[in-house]
């Protein structure tokens, strides 16, 4: 009796081993991710290429994704909402941009990452086939006549039927997109800041570099310091920023074309000159440059979805043409004589051809109604056909004067030069 007992016992305790440890083949549950509280604000931003700050860094392989500028009051769920519909899908967008640290936490400028997300719930499934087709199939079709040559079944045996063909169910439409997707550049504050302008007053010239800071070298750059011509008795206090300015060429009609050089903070002043800090720059500061107070400029926001097309017909409103371009006052070679391809004559390169992410003037200012953050389409005519033209390029305008406008060429498909005629989008 004693060792009946045993035996049960130690079978009880074997079976309670096995159920409480799992097979090889047995899986633990899977873990989901979970989203990370909120928290307090991080502190450790750090500054981005394009010059804001952030906790996050700039999104990688953006090519397969349509990219979103985060603006003042953004978040994850109004993103979902405002693109896919739904602003419980913010998960989803959460997976694609891995370089969100924190769902909560995006800064203006952030870059979002947007593909479209197809809901299960959506998802349809195939049309059953109609009762009357199978119906209307001919006996032939149905039945095909086959030939036995072998020996007849017994009467009440089992005879194998063959199997139904499948049902033909129609696949999706092969559609064949040749337009390959658009990129468009980015404003940037520093486009704007050294854009440059035409304007038809003239800017006032009693502020002026005299002198550049430990040396004698007549050029200066970012975080170089610089003398300037007046102190404290002309009202230049210490942490006020300005503008560095150089006047270039007068454009006929529409005035003079200054060249936006850099930003200096004056960091110390005397009674009749002042010290200076270059904190930013766009070209090198040289003796003579002039300076005014600094104005801060807003960085305008553009529809993600812009088509384009050389097809594309001009809408006819506020026609300009560009006057002048960026580079061929920058680049000293713009101007310089070269021999032409078959060395009969000299010609000056002064058109400035450029493409996307240049700086372009149009002939069009506050008097047609232009302002920062119109977009224009830049046409160019046919030299044989009459009134024939092609879309080439897009641009959006930066700074506007009173009748000429700055812009920044956001896609070309070809080059653009002087004369080429902008019509608003």
């Amino acid at each position: 009796m004693r060792i009946l007992l045993v035996t049960l016992l130690l079978a009880v305790s074997a079976l309670a081993q096995e159920k409480a440890s799992p097979s090889p083949q047995e899986k633990p549950p899977a873990v989901s991710p979970q989203t990370p509280a909120q928290g307090p604000p991080p502190k450790n931003l750090t500054k981005l290429p394009d010059g804001h700050f952030s906790a996050n860094s700039d999104p990688k392989n953006v090519e397969s994704f349509e990219v979103r500028t985060v603006v003042a009051g953004d978040t994850l769920s109004g993103v979902a909402k405002d693109v896919l519909k739904d602003g419980k899908l913010w998960p989803q967008i959460w997976e694609q941009n891995e370089h969100v640290v924190n769902p909560h936490w995006i800064y203006p400028n952030d870059k979002i990452l947007i593909r479209p997300v197809t809901r299960i719930s959506e998802a349809k499934p195939p049309e059953p086939a109609a009762p009357e087709a199978a119906a209307q199939q001919t006996p032939e079709a149905a039945t095909p006549e086959v030939k036995n040559t072998g020996p007849q079944p017994l009467k009440g045996s089992l005879v194998a039927a063959p199997y139904p063909a499948p049902p033909l169910t129609a696949g999706p439409a092969n559609v064949l997109n040749l337009d390959p997707p658009r990129s468009y550049s980015e404003v940037k504050e520093s486009d704007i800041y050294c854009a440059g302008f035409i304007r038809t007053e003239d800017v006032p010239n009693d502020l002026k570099v005299i002198g550049r800071y430990a040396d004698d070298q007549p050029l200066a750059t970012a975080g170089d310091y610089i003398y300037i011509g007046r102190g404290a008795e002309a009202g230049i206090r210490p942490g006020t920023t300005y503008e560095v300015l150089r006047p270039t060429k007068n454009v006929r009609g529409l005035g003079m074309h200054y060249l936006e050089v850099a930003q200096v903070q004056i960091v110390m002043g005397q009674s009749d000159h002042s010290l200076g800090r270059i904190i930013e720059g766009c070209e090198s500061v040289e003796l003579g440059d002039i300076l005014v107070p600094f104005t801060k400029a807003e960085v305008p926001t553009l529809p993600t979805k812009r088509p384009f097309s050389g097809t594309m017909k001009a809408s006819g409103q506020v026609p300009g043409n560009i006057v002048m371009t960026k580079d061929s006052v920058v680049n000293s070679r713009s101007k310089t004589e070269v021999p032409s391809s078959n060395r009969r004559s000299l010609k000056t390169l002064d058109k400035g051809i450029v493409g996307e992410g240049s700086v372009v003037y149009l002939d069009v200012g506050k008097e047609a109604g232009a302002k920062p953050g119109d977009l224009f389409i830049v046409f160019r005519d046919h030299p044989k056909v009459q009134n024939a033209r092609t879309a080439i390029a897009e641009v959006v305008i930066l700074k506007v004067e009173e009748t000429s406008s700055s812009a920044l060429v956001t896609y070309s498909d070809d080059a653009i030069s002087l004369g080429d005629v902008v019509e608003r989008r």
